[in-house]
């Protein structure tokens, strides 16, 4: 399985895969996936009892196999209203 970089350097030239590093592509967009609804309880749950969000776990886990996720990205957005 491919992931991160892996995954964007297959089939596409380095200055697209190098765009998630530019700050006009670094605003936040909707993604929407199917995931086992058992997935989506313990995704809620683990968000719930750490205090924070479900885009934080994600992203965290997206980190956590490569994926370029910087820090500040990973704050509580709630937080910052």
């Amino acid at each position: 399985m491919k992931h991160g970089a892996e995954l964007m350097s297959a089939g596409t030239s380095n200055k697209v895969a190098d765009r998630g590093s530019n700050d006009a592509e670094s605003k936040d967009v909707s993604l929407q996936v199917m995931v086992p609804a058992h997935i989506k309880r313990e995704v809620s749950l683990k968000a719930a009892q750490e205090g924070t969000t479900q885009r934080t776990i994600i992203l965290s886990a997206l980190k956590a196999v490569g994926f370029m996720v910087k820090d500040e990205e990973l704050c509580d957005k709630r937080k910052m209203r």
